[in-house]
């Protein structure tokens, strides 16, 4: 697998699929998904290997080959605008806030509360299905629920799975990602002919900056974030279109990548149960729920079984695209939003590290296409059953 950090030179534009959407709305200026990179990385890997895009009636089967090619991510690393990307470390790496950790205002002061599976009392009950267990919060709190940022640095995710105390809330800020003001520009429609604008012909676009939030004595951001993405393929130029209106984005190879912390398969199975923290959004055949789980083992693996026992999930959001290879829309679909959780307890005597191993980084969506566009890429760590953590 080759990496390459994307850098984007303008506000990126990425549709959200949904119709009639507030321009205006901060959610709609939203990090790429996975299609859009696997489409952008093939894209460039097709031209560099001399697939002729404009011919598509003549390259049928090179564009379904294409379509093979696997792609892995997209993440986001945030590093000083002065810094070479040569430079990057595991530090520099971010990752989706997971959907287990929780803001909250305390005595006025921002903290962070995990939710934790849990059996209901005696006296108490609940409808969620297959006879999952519920999430409560790990301590009791009086405190209204505040916003914090969407992106952790890759370090905090492992500590927070650790069960290690973070450091303060503000740190936490400081190691994430809190993106600037969405971009929202005005735009008209143009009569190649005459020169003019086109009456009445008036739309808006709203971009994601890629950006760190400045602190209030810094008049110009001194961090930029970049995407991070991988290809089974080699690709040689330096420059490419990403997302709406052709914006460009630099293209650079780079050797960073998560790398698994020091013997996290044992530490998994001497749990006897794991965490399974999606860093992309991930699309199941049946909604949240994977459907590989029915046939016993994850994607990768022979032995292992899991059996599910909570999730924490946020609302699904809308997944469209553009078709490479027929050119034309995809098909709308609903998909888990990057940072969702599940809990897992390992059947017994299943585990095997070398299978444990192959989750690290893999793709666990239940259709193949998805896995080979990004999708479901899972960090699995250690969680057990008989300690309560964060």
């Amino acid at each position: 697998m080759n990496y390459f950090v994307l850098n984007p030179l303008d506000p990126l534009i990425i549709r959200s699929s949904r119709p009639f959407e507030a321009i205006s709305d901060a959610e709609a200026a939203k990090f790429p998904p996975p299609s859009t990179i696997a489409g952008a990385l093939r894209n460039l890997h097709g031209r560099t290997i001399g697939i002729d895009f404009n011919d598509r009636k003549n390259n049928q089967e090179q564009l379904k080959a294409l379509l093979e090619v696997p792609v892995t991510g997209p993440l986001a690393v945030k590093m000083p605008v002065d810094q070479s990307i040569d430079t990057l470390e595991q530090k520099h790496i971010l990752v989706p806030k997971p959907a287990d950790a929780q803001y909250f205002a305390v005595d006025g002061k921002s903290t962070l509360i995990g939710l934790q599976p849990a059996k209901p009392n005696k006296d108490e009950g609940c409808d969620l299905p297959k006879e999952l267990l519920p999430l409560f919060l790990s301590q009791d709190i009086q405190g209204k629920p505040v916003g914090g940022p969407k992106w952790w640095s890759l370090i905090d995710l492992l500590k927070w799975r650790k069960g290690e105390k973070l450091e303060l809330f503000s740190d936490k800020k400081k190691n994430g990602w809190t993106p600037t003001e969405p971009d929202i520009r005005t735009h008209v429609e143009r009569d190649n002919q005459t020169r003019n604008s086109v009456d009445g012909k008036i739309f808006q676009t709203t971009g994601l900056t890629m950006w760190q939030q400045p602190n209030e004595q810094d008049v110009f951001p001194s961090q930029q974030v970049g995407i991070l993405a991988g290809i089974q393929g080699e690709v040689s130029l330096t420059a490419m279109n990403l997302g709406g209106e052709r914006r460009l984005a630099e293209v650079t190879g780079c050797d960073v990548w998560p790398e698994p912390p020091e013997n996290f398969a044992q530490e998994i199975i001497n749990a006897r149960g794991l965490t399974l923290t999606f860093l992309t959004p991930t699309i199941f055949a049946n909604g949240w729920w994977p459907a590989w789980l029915d046939k016993g083992t994850p994607p990768g693996c022979q032995h292992l079984q899991l059996e599910l026992k909570a999730a924490a999930v946020d609302r699904w959001q809308p997944q469209s695209g553009w078709d490479l290879a027929s050119n034309k829309p995809r098909a709308s679909e609903r998909m888990i939003p990057a940072g969702a959780t599940y809990w897992f307890e390992i059947v017994e005597g299943t585990a095997t590290e070398k299978e444990i191993e192959n989750l690290w980084m893999a793709h666990l969506c239940d259709d193949k296409q998805h896995n080979l566009n990004g999708f479901g890429l899972t960090l699995p760590m250690a969680y057990s059953w008989n300690e309560s953590k964060n």
